[in-house]
């Protein structure tokens, strides 16, 4: 198992459980004691980071298909009791994805610029 593949594995995991902690009941999410903001900031920065490392060569389509996914699952918590979509916790969570994918693809640059180069 290549180190790619685990990190693809980890990066939709972290999504199924934003999707969890963003639609599921109240009661599921974790409680941290930092701010929400701060939460959600650091959770989808967590998410950007294992989609970049995951898919180095689709950044662009990467942020474009999790910031469609957060808008939808923060319109997603209108059908959920006790749970109120917001403009700005949607904008909190699309710096966060943003911070992680810029964080991923400078990874990757370091990565890469350290392997040598391969001899003909």
């Amino acid at each position: 198992m290549t180190l790619q593949t685990i990190f693809r594995a980890l990066a939709w995991a972290s999504i199924l459980t934003i999707v969890i902690v963003t639609d599921g009941p109240i009661g599921l999410r974790p409680v941290t004691h930092f701010s929400p903001n701060l939460e959600r900031l650091a959770a989808l920065a967590l998410v950007g980071l294992l989609f970049a490392l995951a898919y180095p060569n689709r950044l662009l389509l990467i942020f474009m298909a999790l910031a469609l996914a957060i808008g939808v699952f923060e319109m997603a918590q209108l059908l959920m009791s006790g749970r109120h979509p917001r403009l700005w916790d949607a904008s909190i969570k699309v710096a966060g994805m943003t911070v992680g994918l810029t964080a991923g693809y400078l990874i990757n640059i370091i990565v890469m610029s350290r392997r040598p180069e391969p001899s003909e």
